[in-house]
């Protein structure tokens, strides 16, 4: 694999690592990479071997690679400081880009910068963008969760009042929870208001016989209010 050293010296300054830096004077040789090979897939999230010819002193790095051969930029450091053992055992990350092509390996030597490149390979990821599409889904899904009512049922006698409680589940999806409680406020404004306005006696009377009609009409729902509880 063949980069430029403009390109590798500005990518290299983009990314932050404790390894010692290459040294770009001098051209890449040791430590020949012999997998993965051109056009290699590895397989995101899958245990992959990467494996070299160790022939240079004291321990290295390897620092993976992403972009065409002329404008190539570190991602990521994969080891550091390692025994040179000829092997490495990585787990590609399942947030990779999947691509035929377009990434590749670099080994540095501790200490000298002496550095060496793999070809090209690339990287199979079939579960890329599934974790952002799964919150999406999440986030839309519709929700339900139970409420109840109260129905009131007098008895015979006309002076007891038996509350029925029934249970229901509401559907509702996020899109239109806010109208839906809107509409739920509405109409429970409404029920209020009309039934205040059905069960309120009248301010106007004009005699002793309306007063005393008032009278016994509250003394009757003093008498209900104390029954139902």
């Amino acid at each position: 694999m063949l980069f430029t050293k403009t390109a590798i010296l500005s990518a290299m300054a983009a990314l932050a690592s404790a390894y010692t830096q290459p040294d770009y004077n001098k051209s890449p040789s040791g430590n020949a990479i012999t997998k993965p090979g051109l056009n290699d897939l590895v397989t995101a999230g899958k245990p992959y071997t990467i494996e070299w010819d160790p022939d240079t002193k004291g321990p290295i790095s390897l620092v993976l690679l992403r972009g065409p051969s002329t404008n190539v930029q570190p991602i990521d450091t994969l080891a550091e400081a390692i025994d040179n053992s000829g092997h490495f055992d990585w787990t590609p990350s399942s947030e990779l880009e999947p691509d035929t092509t377009h990434y590749g390996l670099m080994i540095v030597v501790e200490g000298s910068g002496q550095y060496q490149y793999s070809t090209q390979f690339g990287v199979k990821n079939e579960e890329y963008g599934n974790s952002a599409s799964s919150a999406s889904a999440s986030a839309s899904a519709p929700s339900s969760a139970p409420a109840t009512t109260e129905t009131a049922v007098s008895k015979g006698d006309g002076l007891h009042t038996i509350y029925s409680t029934e249970e229901f589940v509401t559907t509702r999806c996020p899109k239109c929870s806010a109208e839906a409680s809107a509409a739920d406020a509405a109409a429970v404004t409404g029920s209020s208001s009309g039934s205040a306005s059905s069960s309120a006696p009248s301010s106007v009377f004009t005699g002793a016989a309306d007063r005393n009609t008032i009278g016994l009409g509250a003394v009757a729902a003093g008498m209900l209010a104390a029954f139902a509880f």
